[in-house]
């Protein structure tokens, strides 16, 4: 009957919420971040969403006309929804997962013949790939603070391709936005 005065010990529901620091395939600065909800139910995978937003711009002399350069401003948003596992440690924690979802590129394609500019936009959504982990550090079972490295795979793009400007003459390759986006945040369970 030394059982029944035994203290019980409450699985929590948490909230987490990640800031993006950084995302390797970006030129400058990105932002955006992860928000996920984990809960105590075994086998039963958590639910998430990243989403990371930077900005370019690239400027390029076409190879025919000296006087010609093209002036490609893009703003890329990659979006995606995913699963994990939070994996108990006896001093950190690890959630693993994996997502899906959309990247979408909008490009400002100008190019500037002699002083005259010509401007159009195009458009671009490919799928992408995502795995994460995330390692924390738990206090008093209702907080965490932790490191996220979010692995996103993505297929190479012409970012000009739904441009009515041809771009023929300029060396443009496809563009790689498959990188890796690094977080920091917190879980806060209740």
């Amino acid at each position: 009957m030394s059982f029944l005065a035994t203290t019980a010990n409450a699985q929590f529901i948490g909230i987490n919420l990640d800031a993006a620091i950084a995302y390797s395939a970006a030129s400058g600065t990105a932002s955006g971040g992860a928000v996920g909800i984990s809960h105590p139910v075994p086998f039963i995978p958590n639910l998430g969403a990243s989403r990371v937003i930077f900005n370019e711009t690239e400027n390029t002399t076409s190879s025919a006309d000296a006087n010609s350069v093209l002036t490609l401003e893009t703003k890329t948003t990659i979006s995606t929804f995913n699963f994990f596992y939070n994996i108990p440690f006896p001093v950190v924690s690890i959630a693993l997962g994996i997502g899906a979802g959309t990247m979408t590129t909008n490009t400002a394609v100008t190019e500037t013949v002699s002083g005259t500019a010509t401007s159009d936009n195009s458009e671009l959504s490919t799928p992408v790939s995502e795995a994460f982990i995330h390692i924390g550090l738990p206090f008093w079972n209702t907080i965490e603070f932790h490191l996220g490295y979010h692995a996103m795979s993505v297929s190479n793009i012409d970012i000009t391709s739904k441009s009515g400007i041809v771009v023929t003459n300029y060396n443009l390759s496809n563009k790689s936005y498959t990188g890796g986006m690094t977080t920091i945040g917190v879980q806060i369970a209740f």
